[in-house]
């Protein structure tokens, strides 16, 4: 009996390790569908208190879902009039910086030949890249590249239909897939399985949450310190620091080099600037790396080197997008990796040093 237990368990390893390459293979083709789903189902957490309130009151089924319909179309409303704005600014405001760009970049260029002259370094030996050229007016222009990242954002919003569709699906069939695994499970199955989901659902419910506050306080201190010391484009940087600190440990950094270049362009190298930017990053490693750590605690109970991989491979699968649901979503591969079998090895790997309480 020991040695066919063993002969299952070597076949169902050796079945993961073939299925795994196939499942990250079909997740990365079809991520226009996954990606909505997932969205959808992030969402159905954050709207489960609204709509278990309105279950108990007895409200029906179809008010539910025009309720969340309402406010999805609210928000979304508020979102595309915030972008319309920001990306408005950007294209009246960025041609003039970027010729205050070139110069910067040709003083920087010639400092750096003479200081390879100074130190005898032979520039002769390595390909010459004409930095100035690329970044003339005929050859690249920074509002259209900033334009068309605006237009692709903007067309993520063609996703939408897909995720609200998801969505509706979702809350409809909640109380459905409920009465259906009653059937097809005994009751301690069943129990295990609704643990199980609850579970993940609190915890990326409050990792949500805590993570939307951070990025708001990050997001408002640093506009805060940008209309301080006189930075433009206040709104899109504002819109950045908020979904870029949404990527762990990485987003932070990227989206606090945007308000500091600006300022670059705007004085020089000036001490508003060294001050603007020592202010700007200790903001963010003060949100970042203290007061999150402290608020969030180690819910989603990931080590930091799997944060680290999560964010390598999902954004390889998903791209940006794959960054910002690499936490929750590796935590609920935990979660649910853990009520199969507590002692699994993936799970040890995955798991921070200490364990909820």
């Amino acid at each position: 009996m020991n040695e066919h237990a063993r002969e299952l368990r070597w076949i169902r390893i050796l079945l993961t390790i073939i299925a795994l390459p196939v499942l990250v293979l079909i997740l990365k083709t079809l991520k226009a569908v996954f990606i909505p789903l997932v969205f959808a189902i992030f969402l159905s957490f954050v709207f489960a208190p609204l709509t278990g309130f309105l279950h108990r009151k007895k409200v029906h089924m179809a008010l539910i879902l025009v309720t969340m319909l309402l406010i999805i179309l609210l928000f979304s409303i508020g979102t595309f009039l915030l972008l319309s704005a920001a990306t408005n600014t950007l294209i009246e405001g960025i041609p003039r910086y970027q010729h205050r760009l070139m110069l910067l970049t040709q003083d920087g260029v010639a400092w750096f030949e003479g200081a390879s002259e100074k130190m005898d370094i032979a520039l002769s030996n390595f390909p010459r890249l004409d930095i100035t050229q690329m970044l003339a007016p005929g050859s690249f222009s920074i509002s259209k590249s900033l334009s068309d990242v605006m237009a692709a954002t903007f067309d993520m919003s063609w996703n939408f239909f897909l995720i609200v569709v998801f969505l509706l699906f979702l809350v409809a069939q909640g109380g459905l897939m409920n009465q259906r695994l009653r059937k097809v499970m005994d009751e301690t199955h069943h129990q295990r399985t609704s643990d199980t989901l609850q579970n993940i659902q609190n915890k990326i419910q409050r990792y949500l949450l805590t993570k939307t506050l951070i990025s708001l306080c990050t997001a408002a201190v640093g506009m805060v310190l940008m209309l301080l010391f006189g930075v433009e484009f206040v709104l899109v940087c504002g819109i950045l620091l908020f979904v870029m600190n949404f990527i762990p440990n990485i987003g932070s950094i990227i989206a606090s080099a945007l308000p500091i270049v600006i300022c670059l362009l705007q004085g020089g190298f000036t001490f508003r600037f060294v001050a603007f930017s020592l202010l700007l990053i200790a903001t963010q490693m003060l949100f970042g790396n203290i007061i999150e750590p402290k608020i969030q605690g180690n819910r989603l109970n990931l080590s930091p080197i799997m944060v680290l991989i999560s964010l390598i491979f999902w954004g390889w699968v998903w791209g940006i997008v794959g960054m910002i649901l690499a936490v929750p979503v590796t935590s609920a591969i935990n979660i649910m990796l853990l009520q199969l079998d507590e002692k699994n090895l993936v799970s040890a790997i995955i798991s921070g040093d200490k364990t909820e309480t």
